[in-house]
């Protein structure tokens, strides 16, 4: 099954299970009924933009959207699902959820920059594979060289910032105090 039939399956079900109609999503997410529709339907494929606001709206993980339902798990190097942020600019691919914790493999472009926030109470550790990363948590910015981690509140305004000419690789987990 493709991401796109994945993702609207998983939407229309957390939906549903919520009672809640298209309409009432669309006002709760910021995301068009029309728009919302079509993803259910497996019609597009949104973007990370998108589905972050859908599941602020919702107050879900992403990775509630993705169902994995294999015991073992092998992710191969730019075989996965991507998504793309707005500008595709900003590639993230879903990994795992293991005890509340979710796990991302990312790329951020050369020159590029990316900024999101999570749902309240969450925490966000990112490891910089290689190149260097400045990382803007909230107001305070952070140099980060290859191998180096950074732990910050994930409910906060983050930008992940690439000023170098290569593509800068991530590992991230994101953990929710309530699952």
């Amino acid at each position: 099954m493709d991401l796109s039939s994945q993702v609207g399956i998983q939407l229309r079900e957390i939906r549903k299970n919520k009672r809640m109609s298209l309409e009432e999503l669309a006002n709760i997410s910021s995301v068009s009924k029309l728009t919302l529709g079509k993803i259910e339907r497996g019609e597009t494929n949104p973007t990370l933009n998108i589905l972050w606001k859908i599941c602020r709206g919702l107050n879900i993980p992403l990775v509630s959207l993705l169902s994995f339902e294999e015991n073992v798990e092998v992710h191969r190097f730019g075989a996965d699902y991507q998504l793309a942020g707005q500008n595709n600019d900003w590639f993230v691919e879903p990994l795992f959820r293991t005890n509340g914790t979710e796990w991302y493999r990312s790329c951020i472009e050369p020159n590029s920059e990316y900024s999101e926030y999570h749902l309240a109470g969450s925490e966000e550790i990112v490891l910089v594979l290689n190149g260097q990363l400045e990382m803007k948590v909230g107001e305070k910015n952070h140099q980060l060289n290859q191998w180096d981690v950074i732990k910050f509140n994930g409910e906060e305004l983050h930008t992940y910032i690439n000023r170098s000419n290569e593509k800068v690789h991530l590992m991230q987990s994101l953990t929710y105090t309530t699952p």
